[in-house]
């Protein structure tokens, strides 16, 4: 079977300009960026070239870009550590610098916001057995990649 020709076109205006409309959204990672612009099908030099001006005019920084992302996910969507480092690695950050972002926190932090996580749901689940309120918000801090011990504090002393 003989191969169509490509439909695909290059590019309208610049890489500078794509990503700039990109960023007016909110803040992304380098890697985000990137992977935008290579959809939008520009060459890797035409890429580079951008996001070292974005980069130039701080308009990217994936350590400003960490710590945005945490702030935001403590405010309105509490996550647990693991969960963070995960989001953040799937959108190009490297490791050092989300461990960076991290080490930024106060240690009881994490407690605090399996606090605030569970504040909503708990309210449903307090005509719930003992056992079974435990169950469900062990269950419910977990997919939200809190750590056990965190789990345990929140369960043995729910207010703080």
């Amino acid at each position: 079977m003989a191969r169509r020709p490509s439909t695909r076109t290059a590019p309208s205006g610049s890489a500078y300009e794509a990503a700039v409309r990109y960023l007016a959204g909110r803040s992304h990672s380098v890697a985000e960026i990137r992977r935008h612009l290579r959809g939008k099908r520009f060459d890797d030099a035409a890429i580079d070239g951008a996001i070292d001006k974005l980069r130039a005019q701080r308009y990217v920084d994936d350590a400003a870009f960490a710590r945005y992302w945490i702030e935001q996910r403590d405010q309105f969507r509490p996550r647990g550590d693991r969960a963070l480092v995960s989001e953040l690695l799937r959108k190009g950050v490297a490791r050092e610098t989300i461990e960076v972002a991290l080490g930024d926190r106060p240690a009881d932090a994490e407690v605090q916001r399996a606090r605030r996580a569970i504040a909503r749901p708990i309210t449903r689940w307090q005509t719930l057995e003992p056992a079974e309120r435990k169950r469900k918000v062990h269950a419910f801090l977990a997919a939200r990649g809190f750590d056990y011990e965190v789990i345990e504090e929140v369960i043995a002393h729910p207010e703080p």
